[in-house]
């Protein structure tokens, strides 16, 4: 017996739109409102007769209906309707009711999830909450087959939601016995986001993620014709075979999902929009020429036919395995999942390379051979895939670069550490609960040191502080080492730290430069008391800086907010990382009074007709790089006659008549003659703006949410490039600078490197 599910389209959307709220909101009598107010609501309207309440949603039902909403993106079939789902288990008069969050049912899988959260992360322990749930397994197994039928036998994945927790590694072991499948905050925020995208194609990625190496119904001896070969030196099979068939055992190694198995990651999320249009180019009856690359993590089995005796060619047929996640794509995957948005179910065969069994490791490094040379490819997603696969390299910086890489990975996935699941990943909309930027985080281990720092001349490295003898071995000191100390900086004011950017603390420029200040205070001590550092253990390293770090914790715990905002909020781009830093240094030379690390003592000289000429240099910057980025990509994008084919018609026109009009011996080509304006209206056009999203779409601080496209920024940087341009009676705010600072701050992280190195290379200070 199970509780009340809703089915239909109408009964399931408006389950979902009551969920998608993060409050609770009634009508209720006038004289009611004082019993109600002592109960959490408060008063969003006042009728003639009634009035309006609402009241934020306790934080498990939220978590619960942060699932329950994925699931329904997913395309359950069936879910359940309200909170603590019944299901009846056992029999006759010995019968009881035991109640779970979540229930949804489709074709093959039922999903059976309990939810905890908790305001702020901690460790909790699981264990009790495990037992109960391992005991009812069973029992609700067996209702759910008397409910259902014996003829239906679904894959039942059980799981655990959880936000804010810090699992122990004895309840996740005890959890993987059960076959509890946990489902922490970073997964979360990963299929929202897959949901979103894709909708109810996203349920294959899931269904791999945790079905993995189970049987898929219906699915054995699934034959293709294919040719087997060797690319590489590595053995391959060209083959053709229906995407819907594949997508059934596929899975994408996405960065942003962490799957542990899946290291090093290499994939990024999907875009809608090129879906979309995927979808509507095979409605056209249009095809791809080209092949979708994958690798059989399950050996495939291979039934030759013939052989060509000159090239070594096998003919025959390729039985599919018949597991989930047992395909992984390498490159294609919006070719595979385009399939799903033709109109009808689209059975049109596709062509793919399957490798036989690469490792991981290989994957990505064929990934980045193919897409290091695409615009379309996040730099982000490049810069620390770049890191990964060259982990064992022979060139001793890309090995520094590699352990950065890693190092951030872990400090974001590891469960425990203060900045677990604080980095958002390259695809992923950045929350208030994710601030930080792989690629800036990384930039700031690699500048500080503390592995070792490479002699440009001799390219030896000279050890730092967390220096090994091996790359394993240095990963670990530096994770270590972070984990101490931002475990300490959370510790001294959590509120503070969970608020993000909003707080000062948890940013790009706080992490950064808490990360310098501990690199520079371990170099002072070393040359002051001449240490060996890299012979210590991690918690003596940081047991030697503690003393001296101990008026910025207390300022951490103790500073008001203004306080704090006062102290740390810059006004520079790149730069903000010195003058956050530097501020830091303010508090640790009152325990420390000869500390003085190098540009400390210009910074404190620092005058107001710098800070002008820096701004000044930032905003011909930006002038200078977003115009250079835009008209490249509209190339790449569109061809040589991009100008003809997507500029609009009266932009072409004033472009023309300033052609006309240059009394200048030679005319230049007519994109010359485009203006800040005319650039701001291109790139938010509807057909252009998802190839420039990730790069340009830039939401100011306090800008209202929910755009698609944020273009706002164009018309702040239009409005304050004039201000050095005519300079008589003006000078830049500080609300001018801030959005420089953020601008700047966005764009070196986002552009691709030729943008921001070299020529482009931003002013910094």
């Amino acid at each position: 017996m199970l509780g009340e599910l809703v089915k239909d389209f109408g009964a399931k959307r408006a389950e979902y739109a009551r969920r998608s709220r993060a409050y609770e909101e009634e009508s209720i009598p006038q004289d009611q409102r004082l019993s109600k107010e002592t109960e959490g609501w408060s008063v969003q309207r006042e009728n003639k007769n009634s009035l309006r309440v609402r009241r934020p949603r306790p934080l498990e039902e939220i978590t619960e209906n942060r699932f329950w909403n994925i699931l329904y993106r997913f395309g359950y079939a069936e879910l359940n309707k309200g909170r603590t789902f019944p299901i009846r288990v056992g029999k006759g008069e010995d019968a009881i009711e035991k109640h779970v969050d979540i229930f949804a049912k489709d074709d093959e899988t039922i999903v059976i999830a309990q939810c905890r959260s908790q305001r702020l992360p901690s460790k909790l322990s699981l264990l009790d909450d495990l037992n109960d749930f391992a005991e009812l397994m069973k029992p609700m197994a067996d209702a759910i087959r008397s409910h259902y039928g014996r003829d239906y036998k679904p894959k039942i994945i059980w799981c655990v939601i959880t936000e804010n927790i810090r699992w122990s590694e004895s309840d996740l072991r005890r959890a993987k016995e059960y076959n509890i499948k946990v489902i922490q905050g970073l997964e979360l925020i990963y299929f929202e986001e897959f949901s979103k995208k894709l909708g109810p194609a996203a349920r294959y990625q899931f269904h791999a993620e945790y079905l993995e190496d189970q049987k898929v119904p219906a699915f054995s001896g699934r034959k293709v014709p294919a040719v087997k070969t060797k690319l590489g030196g590595k053995t391959a099979y060209l083959f053709s075979a229906l995407a819907k068939d594949i997508l059934r055992i596929a899975f994408v190694n996405h960065r942003d999902l962490r799957d542990p198995s899946g290291a090093p990651s290499y994939q990024r999320i999907v875009k809608p929009n090129r879906l979309k249009e995927i979808g509507h180019f095979l409605d056209e009856g249009k095809f791809f020429p080209n092949t979708i690359l994958l690798n059989f993590h399950r050996k495939p089995l291979f039934e030759p036919l013939a052989k060509d005796q000159i090239s070594s060619v096998h003919f025959g047929n390729l039985v599919l395995p018949d597991r989930y996640k047992s395909c992984w794509i390498i490159d294609g995957q919006h070719r595979l999942y385009g399939t799903t948005y033709t109109q009808d179910d689209y059975d049109t065969p596709l062509f793919f390379i399957g490798f036989d069994s690469v490792s991981t490791a290989e994957e990505a490094n064929i990934f980045v051979e193919i897409n290091s040379k695409q615009a379309t490819v996040p730099p982000t997603l490049l810069s620390a895939l770049e890191g990964e696969v060259k982990w064992d390299s022979d060139d001793p910086k890309e090995r520094l670069s590699a352990i950065a890489s890693r190092a951030v990975d872990l400090l974001n996935t590891r469960g425990g550490g203060a900045l677990e699941g604080k980095v958002v990943s390259p695809g992923i909309t950045a929350g208030t609960s994710q601030p930080l930027n792989v690629r800036s985080i990384q930039d700031r281990i690699n500048q500080s040191g503390l592995v070792g720092v490479l002699n440009p001349r001799t390219g030896v490295i000279a050890p730092g502080p967390c220096w090994s003898e091996t790359s394993e071995g240095a990963l670990r000191r530096l994770v270590k080492l972070l984990e101490i100390h931002f475990e300490e900086v959370q510790a001294a004011n959590p509120e503070r730290w969970e608020m993000g950017k909003a707080g000062f603390l948890c940013m790009n420029f706080g992490v950064g430069s808490h990360i310098r200040m501990v690199a520079e205070l371990l170099a002072f001590l070393a040359a002051k008391d001449d240490l060996i550092l890299h012979k210590q253990e991690p918690h003596d390293l940081h047991a030697l800086i503690k003393p001296f770090i101990a008026p910025v914790l207390t300022f951490i715990k103790e500073a008001s907010d203004a306080q704090f905002e006062d102290r740390f909020k810059v006004i520079f781009g790149s730069s903000g990382f010195h003058h956050y830093f530097y501020a830091l240094v303010d508090l640790v030379v009152e325990a420390l009074p000869q500390f003085s690390p190098e540009g400390y003592a210009d910074f404190k000289r620092l005058t107001s007709d710098e800070v002008t000429d820096l701004a000044d240099r930032q905003v011909k910057w930006i002038q200078k790089v977003v115009p250079a980025y835009i008209l490249q990509r509209l190339q790449l994008d569109f061809g040589d006659d991009y100008f003809d084919k997507v500029v609009p018609k009266d932009v072409q026109k004033a472009c023309q008549e300033r052609r006309i009009d240059d009394d200048g011996d030679v005319k230049l080509p007519v994109e010359t003659y485009l203006d800040w304006i005319h650039l701001q209206k291109i790139v938010k056009q509807k057909e252009v703006r998802d190839g420039f999203k990730e790069v340009l779409s830039i939401r100011l601080r306090d800008e209202a949410g929910g755009k698609h496209f944020y273009d706002g920024w164009f018309d702040a940087i239009n409005r304050i490039r004039r201000i050095p341009a005519h300079p008589a009676g003006r000078s830049y705010s500080d609300d001018d600078l801030q959005t420089v600072s953020h601008v700047i701050e966005f764009l070196t992280n986002a552009l691709p490197s030729p943008y921001i190195t070299g020529d482009y290379a931003p002013p910094m200070s």
